[in-house]
């Protein structure tokens, strides 16, 4: 692995959760008695060679989530946790999170750099799997971890009629977190903001760029809790990890 001040890592958590109808911020409903976005900050601490994790939140929840990081991980808020404000969309939180970096003294002074982008509400995410994505972001520059499609997907029309259905074996869903050299992926940033074309996702920003991004195995349960369903079943995963770390498995 690399020295620790080149990897850093932007999460975006300014969403508003509304398919989860909970009318706030998803991040902050309760999992296992943590909130959401405490179980993801885990798996970015558990990684020494994150030097630096970037929360982009909406202004109105800033004082929130310092007042939970400072007292969640006091040694580490402020100083290896940082927080910023967000955009209106997604897209635009992520590239005010890559500018936050841009500006911090240390990183301006490495090297060749990565940056890990990841969904806030992807609490699922292991260690293993980030750093999996990290190792294969030196060597291939664009990285997303994804899985293979389990259900035939159609393609429809306007009206609702099936136009295609795309062979399933050439098909992935894509997932975080992505990973890519970070002055590549902030050049593609700063030329598409002025653009106004958005993307769902920040492989699709690098793809618009013409950058080549490799896929590497995810995992199914690296899921983004957007549902009550989803919930429910990151409980369930999360007691099973638990069961077979107590049975030694």
């Amino acid at each position: 692995m690399k020295s620790i001040s080149n990897v850093a890592a932007v999460i975006p958590a300014a969403g508003l959760g509304r398919r989860m109808g909970s009318g706030r911020n998803k991040v902050w409903l309760s999992l296992n008695g943590e909130p959401v976005i405490g179980h993801t900050l885990r798996a970015f601490m558990a990684v020494p060679a994150v030097a630096r994790i970037v929360l982009v939140v909406h202004a109105d929840e800033e004082e929130i989530f310092r007042t939970y990081l400072e007292n969640a991980w006091p040694d580490q808020a402020g100083t290896r946790i940082v927080l910023t404000t967000g955009g209106k969309e997604r897209q635009d939180s992520v590239y005010r999170g890559l500018q936050s970096l841009e500006e911090w003294p240390e990183w301006s002074r490495a090297g060749r750099r990565l940056v890990a982008i990841h969904d806030a509400a992807r609490a699922l995410l292991t260690p293993q799997l980030l750093e999996a994505s990290l190792a294969a972001g030196w060597e291939y520059g664009a990285v997303g971890v994804a899985v293979p499609v389990k259900d035939t997907i159609k393609q429809v029309d306007a009206a609702g009629y099936v136009s295609a259905t795309p062979e399933r074996a050439a098909l992935r869903a894509i997932q975080t977190p992505q990973v890519f050299d970070f002055e590549t992926i902030l050049a593609c940033y700063k030329r598409l903001s002025a653009s106004g074309r958005y993307f769902s996702d920040d492989c699709g920003v690098a793809e618009a760029c013409g950058e080549r991004v490799k896929l590497i195995e995810g995992s199914y349960e690296n899921l983004k809790i957007t549902t009550p369903e989803d919930l429910w079943l990151a409980e369930a995963i999360l007691r099973r990890r638990a069961d077979a770390d107590r049975s030694g498995i």
